[in-house]
């Protein structure tokens, strides 16, 4: 290490202050000047340091960077979160939905359509270039980003494309330069024989967008190949405005369609649902008529007595329809009882039609003992009969005379039978009804008030010429005039109940005696002395 002259040392302790001030002087009234002749310098020693330190120079940036890039990305995300909830939020028009169609219709959900919807690329611009000289031969650009210098643009993508193609001959390899990112953007290039397209695109590129770039440069080829192919470089004699009509076309498929201004009435909208609930509510009532056929249909047929006739059953809103024939009115009077016992049926329309063609001597007898059947179940009848070819002789025993009626009635539906003779007797079924009281007491027990219910059936199949007797008896307990008053008192009360809880309208009379029925024990069995029977007896007409 070289010793310094003490007189240049001297020297530069008397020069440095003033060389100094001449530099801060400078600084400030050329800063302009000195930040022009350090650019070059500065834009080198960054390169080096990030050569030399680069995980230095990333550890200084990243705090700016990152954050930058965070803010960048939830905006974005915001944004599209944003649309997306306003479409989803309007759920009440039309746009949703056939939104909601759509997204059925292709298996997927409703937001996964939006997001695709929401994720659309940005065109910029378009620019048909010629391959050979470079020069832009028709180019559109969107209004709210536009391309400045569009001739530079290109002649810097055929420079590129000309440099990428020579490297790609140099490796023997047949390809074409397909896109060049840059930032948030790229350059989608689709080239054809003799011209290719610049697609200068913001944002994500979709196989849509990819198909709609393929096919605007196919119409460009297939309507203008000719003139493209023949150009010469002098642009005064290519005419560029079909041409630019093509491109422009590719715009105005990525243009969303503007929203009409008119505005529909909201109720407009209840029109569908409405008329989906009332599709619904007519299945759903259609659903049940169905069901309810299906029952009356299944109880006819497991009806021995209809099982062998068809019956066409129509049912609307609970309404039962019967068509079909029947060879006699007792039948059709069965299938109306039978379907009006069917769970939610509200009304039987009978338009059964009764008919009886029997000729044969063979085929009437089988007639005329079905019909008996049928009539038997009812309660009164025990009928039998004989019948040759002349004449048909009904026999057996009957409660009363309503029941007599209507087994001539029906018997006399039979055609084709000469004569017929009745035996029927009118027998009245027997009744012993007995109704206990307690001791000094003439009001009805429940058990009593059962008893009563049980006769009157019997009692109201009685004709009119028949007599209800009520015959009274006492325990012997007590008085001879306390028995008697209890007894009447007790004869009343079952009088009573039979007139106006029965409905019994035949004449009632009273017997009352004062000692136990016969076979009573008064001192094991008082209280079955304390007993009101009931029988009858046929009066004068």
């Amino acid at each position: 290490m070289s010793k310094k002259n003490p007189e240049e040392d001297s020297l530069e302790e008397a020069l440095s202050p003033i060389v100094n001030r001449l530099i801060d002087k400078n600084y400030e009234t050329s800063q302009d000047k000195i930040a022009t002749q350090m650019a070059p310098l500065i834009g080198s020693a960054i390169r080096e340091q990030i050569k030399s330190q680069k995980d230095d120079v990333v550890d200084a940036l990243y705090p700016v960077l990152g954050n930058m890039i965070s803010r960048y990305v939830t905006k974005t995300l915001e944004d599209l979160l944003e649309s997306i909830n306003s479409q989803v939020q309007d759920g009440l028009s039309f746009e949703a939905l056939k939104r909601k169609a759509r997204a059925k219709f292709k298996g997927v959900s409703e937001s996964e359509l939006l997001f695709n919807e929401n994720a659309t690329a940005n065109i910029r611009a378009l620019l048909l270039i010629h391959k050979e000289t470079g020069i832009v031969l028709a180019h559109s650009e969107n209004e709210n980003h536009p391309v400045s210098e569009p001739e530079m643009l290109a002649s810097m993508m055929t420079a590129i494309r000309s440099f990428v193609n020579d490297w790609i001959e140099q490796n023997s390899e047949n390809q074409e330069l397909g896109e060049i990112e840059y930032g948030g953007n790229k350059i989608i290039i689709e080239a054809s024989g003799y011209s290719y397209v610049a697609v200068i695109i913001e944002g994500s590129a979709y196989k849509a967008t990819y198909d709609k770039i393929r096919e605007t440069l196919e119409n460009i080829v297939l309507n203008h190949g000719d003139m493209i192919r023949g150009f010469d470089g002098d642009l005064d004699k290519f005419d560029n405005l079909e041409v630019y009509r093509e491109i422009s076309s590719l715009f105005k498929q990525d243009e969303p369609q503007e929203k009409s201004e008119k505005k529909i009435h909201p109720l407009l909208f209840l029109i569908p649902l409405i008329l989906l609930l009332w599709g619904g509510y007519s299945y759903y009532k259609s659903y049940l008529d169905q069901e309810l056929t299906q029952k009356i249909v299944d109880k006819l047929q497991t009806t021995s007595k209809l099982a062998p006739y068809k019956f066409v059953v129509d049912v609307e809103d609970g309404v039962a329809t019967l068509k079909g024939a029947v060879p006699f009115s007792y039948h059709k009077q069965l299938t109306q009882t039978v379907v009006q016992e069917v769970k939610d049926v509200i009304e039987v329309k009978n338009e059964l039609l009764v008919f009886n063609s029997l000729e044969d001597p063979l085929q009437i007898s089988s007639n005329i003992a079905y019909l008996l059947k049928g009539i038997n179940t009812q309660k009164g009848i025990n009928l039998t009969y004989v019948y040759d070819s002349s004449l048909l002789i009904i026999k057996g025993s009957i409660w009363n005379k309503q029941l007599k009626e209507l087994v001539i009635q029906e018997v006399q539906s039979i055609k084709n039978i000469k004569n017929i003779q009745y035996e029927l007797e009118i027998t009245p079924p027997l009744l012993n009804t007995k109704i206990y009281f307690k001791k000094a007491d003439s009001r009805l027990t429940p058990l009593a008030q059962t008893e009563l219910v049980k006769s009157l059936d019997v009692l109201k199949s009685l004709d009119r010429e028949y007599k209800v007797v009520l015959t009274s008896y006492s325990d012997q307990i007590g008085s001879v005039a306390r028995n008697l008053h209890f007894s009447k008192k007790r004869v009343a009360t079952v009088a009573k109940y039979l007139q106006e809880q029965g409905q019994i309208s035949n004449e009632i009379v009273s017997v009352f005696h004062q000692t136990a029925p016969n076979g009573v024990d008064l001192i094991n069995e008082p209280d079955k002395a304390r007993v009101v029977t009931i029988s009858y007896t046929k009066g004068k007409k």
